[in-house]
């Protein structure tokens, strides 16, 4: 008679190996988005050599991300609206590590949940990286911007063009456009989850069920606030609208712009370009809003071609691009 399941050691002992491997994927399953962002700061540290550090900033400690400290010249990334440091920059910091000190810092909308709809506003981030700069000593740098990035860039440029060096402005906001559909999708089941990513990248990566359903939780929970937060920016920050001023920047220039930015129209770059004397312009094909993810070598060749230039390129019509 055969010896019942629970009393087999042959069967036991794969099972026993296999529980913690079991427990790993569970666990996996249940939080995808946090092993995900402690395995990529994990990989930064250890294979790129960037850390991650805090600094305080008036009331605040201010999270960001520092590599290639040895190198004299500083470059300072700025993340859009509802992004953070890593997710934006972590495909591009190590190559810019290899001969710049660069800075990645959260600003305050990587944490929207905390702000005060009544109050938040761009100038609340240019606060922000004002700051920073203080706070870490950092006289001049040049300035990296994605969307709400490059709007706070181009505020600091204005106001204060002794700190910045050259400009890179990537699906940059600050000029008038629409409120974009993203902004008001409420991510209801996954094929709203699925519509968001359609949105936000021109190839959606491919997201299994598990992570579809926890951007699905996660936007249920925040929406409410996302959306106020959200609107109060666009009503807080209408008088810092750029379309009357960006002709006064002096600084190099690169605008970089997607053609299928469903986000922020590829003609909203063309338009900042024009009004930009001496820029220079890269349109990127099959390139959505998350060019870093969309078209992470074109994109990365074209701010290094930049910033590696002596001389800031011949101003050019926005309808030719740089190649």
């Amino acid at each position: 008679m055969p010896k019942p399941f629970y009393k087999r050691k042959r069967l036991w002992i794969p099972l026993l190996l296999l529980a913690p491997v079991a427990a790993l994927l569970i666990y996996l399953a249940l939080n995808p988005i946090p092993h995900f962002r402690k395995t990529v700061n994990f990989l930064l540290q250890h294979v790129a050599g960037i850390e991650e550090n805090q600094v305080r900033v008036g009331k605040r400690r201010v999270n960001y991300y520092e590599g290639g400290k040895g190198n004299p010249r500083k470059v300072l990334l700025l993340h859009g609206f509802g992004g953070t440091a890593q997710m934006t920059w972590m495909r591009l910091m190590p190559a810019l590590a290899k001969n710049y000190h660069v800075i990645a810092p959260d600003l305050l909308a990587s944490s929207f949940l905390r702000l005060n709809p009544a109050t938040y506003s761009v100038d609340s981030e240019v606060d922000l990286v004002l700051g920073l700069m203080q706070a870490l000593n950092l006289e001049k740098a040049d300035f990296v911007g994605l969307s709400v990035g490059g709007w706070v860039s181009l505020i600091i440029a204005l106001e204060h063009p002794e700190k910045v060096g050259k400009l890179v402005l990537v699906e940059s906001a600050g000029l008038r456009t629409e409120i974009p559909e993203l902004a008001r999708l409420t991510l209801t089941d996954r094929e709203k989850a699925k519509r968001f990513l359609e949105l936000l990248f021109y190839n959606p990566p491919p997201l299994p069920g598990f992570v579809l359903d926890q951007l699905v939780k996660s936007s249920t929970r925040i929406k409410a606030k996302y959306e106020a937060v959200f609107m109060g920016f666009v009503e807080n920050s209408k008088l810092r609208l750029l379309d009357n001023k960006v002709w006064q920047v002096r600084q190099p220039t690169l605008v970089i712009h997607g053609r299928e930015d469903r986000v922020i129209p590829f003609e909203v770059g063309e338009r900042l370009h024009r009004l930009i004397p001496g820029s220079a312009m890269v349109a990127l094909e099959k390139s959505g809003h998350a060019p870093v993810w969309d078209q992470p070598t074109r994109l990365k060749n074209a701010i290094l071609d930049f910033l590696a230039a002596p001389n800031p390129p011949e101003s050019l019509p926005a309808s030719t691009p740089l190649p």
